[in-house]
């Protein structure tokens, strides 16, 4: 099957977080909650939310050189309006909107989960403190105490895109409005539409979604509890199907001060879709896991394990193939 034939990329990845808060639940009293989960067994994992990472995905993809949809949007009272030009704005087309006034809507072509943390959370607390002194007050004034939940753990998460949706936009998604001639008008049997951007376009958005993930970073509390969310480890996979192959396979353990990659539920992953597959990419960061000689053996088998930096140097040139007539 040739790459035009490709239905998704998947990509599991690991980010290490050393102690942060990067998406906040609600407050209790003075007291910053993180945002957990409750297990089977009643012991709670932190996650960043999906909506968390697709924001961060957005800004580091405007630090990026693309323009963003929403200084165009249109706000009145608690309903924004989009601007409805996914073919210029990266956002709108990767991300998808939702037009109350028109009732034009797009999917988002991809899908983020959220970023679980792997161990449970152990009920740290950071100390936060104000001194009225400070503000020209007198001892005497006193201040206030904050405190803001944190956690160091090893976040799993999975990025699934659509690729016949990247750049192709459905009569219903835009509606009958004038849109640029370099766009092609592909008029179906049943009499309905879609137009699609030029490959060159549908490639360069995908790779840039890609550089975005590289550089990822965000969250709450930035200013004291900055957070390096970029992969440690991935998984890249091109698939005939479209299917999370890596929202269940990736999993760790803590041994000897060193994270320990599970390799068995990632292998079988592997496996299963095998007849799926079209490509598959690893990247592992040095130094961060126990077991990465016995990694890039295992990994080997099914395919090129690198550095993260380097693997998705590698899935960029698989991207480049996309859509080209081969």
């Amino acid at each position: 099957m040739s790459e035009a034939m490709s239905k998704a990329l998947v990509i599991g990845y690991l980010a290490k977080v050393s102690a942060a808060n990067v998406n906040a639940s609600h407050t209790e009293g003075n007291v910053v909650v993180a945002k957990k989960i409750t297990l089977p067994h009643g012991g709670t994992i932190p996650y960043i939310s999906g909506q968390a990472i697709r924001r961060m995905l957005r800004d580091r993809l405007e630090e990026l050189g693309y323009a963003l949809s929403e200084p165009d949007a249109k706000v009145k009272g608690q309903e924004v309006t989009p601007p409805v030009r996914p073919w210029e704005f990266v956002d709108e087309d990767l991300f998808g909107y939702l037009d109350p006034s028109g009732g034009r809507r797009r999917t988002s072509p991809v899908r983020v989960s959220a970023a679980v943390g792997l161990f449970p959370f152990q009920g740290d607390r950071d100390l936060g403190t104000r001194s009225f002194e400070r503000f020209g007050q007198g001892m005497a004034a006193g201040g206030n105490m904050f405190e803001t939940e944190l956690y160091a753990n090893l976040f799993k998460g999975t990025i699934l895109v659509e690729l016949d949706r990247v750049g192709t936009f459905q009569e219903q998604e835009i509606g009958r409005q004038a849109f640029p001639e370099a766009l092609q008008k592909v008029v179906t049997s049943n009499d309905r539409w879609h137009v699609v951007m030029p490959a060159d376009e549908r490639r360069r958005r995908l790779q840039t979604l890609l550089e975005a993930l590289n550089i990822l970073w965000g969250g709450g509390r930035t200013a004291r509890m900055l957070a390096d969310l970029s992969p440690k480890f991935l998984a890249y996979a091109r698939l005939k199907v479209k299917h999370p192959v890596f929202l269940e396979a990736l999993s760790a353990r803590y041994e000897d001060s060193r994270y320990v990659l599970d390799l068995a539920p990632l292998g079988h992953a592997l496996r299963k879709f095998e007849s799926y597959r079209e490509q598959v990419l690893f990247g592992i960061e040095p130094g961060i896991f126990g077991n990465e000689e016995e990694v890039r053996t295992t990994l080997g088998q099914y395919g090129e394990v690198l550095t993260v930096h380097e693997a998705l140097g590698k899935a960029k040139q698989d991207i480049a193939r996309l859509w080209n007539g081969s």
